[in-house]
């Protein structure tokens, strides 16, 4: 959440002529609500369990795509071993500081101003990054970078294999 996934993998997809596939725009297409809706709604069991499901559909994707995570959904244990199926995990990694800029700015992520923002963004971060590291193929740090920069690095690392 934050570091940029969403614009990297419109900007990947488009250079690789792939198909974008997002995972959050896919709950929110199917339950013809926005993602903040649904976590209101139904909750984060719920909002989790919608993207295992998605992942587990995905499977049977034939075509090579550009898939953008949900910044929760590698916090599922069982996500891992679909994702090591898709293919390669690319984690975008931002620094404290960033993320906090970045997410202060906007409003699709107001629940995270209840009570001590910064708390909550170190919190997730905690929670979060060792099941970031324990499903990426490769960590790119994202600070002080432009977009395309990132594409790139990704480009190169793709025509490696």
């Amino acid at each position: 959440m934050g570091s940029g996934k969403s614009a990297v993998a419109k900007m990947l997809a488009r250079e690789l002529e792939l198909p974008l596939i997002d995972i959050d725009k896919q709950i929110e297409a199917r339950l013809k609500m926005r993602t903040t809706e649904v976590y209101d709604r139904f909750g984060d069991e719920y909002y989790r369990a919608m993207e295992t499901l998605i992942l587990d559909e995905l499977q049977s994707v034939q075509e090579k795509s550009v898939i953008v995570l949900g910044s929760g959904l590698a916090l599922m244990p069982q996500n891992a071993l679909y994702l090591e199926a898709l293919g390669k995990v690319y984690y975008l990694k931002a620094s404290h500081q960033l993320l906090i800029e970045r997410l202060s700015k906007g409003e699709k992520h107001s629940w995270l101003r209840a009570g001590d923002f910064e708390e909550h963004v170190t919190r997730m971060l905690k929670e979060r990054e060792p099941a970031y590291m324990s499903v990426a193929d490769y960590t790119i740090e994202v600070d002080g970078r432009k977009t395309a920069e990132i594409v790139q690095e990704i480009i190169e690392e793709e025509s490696r294999e």
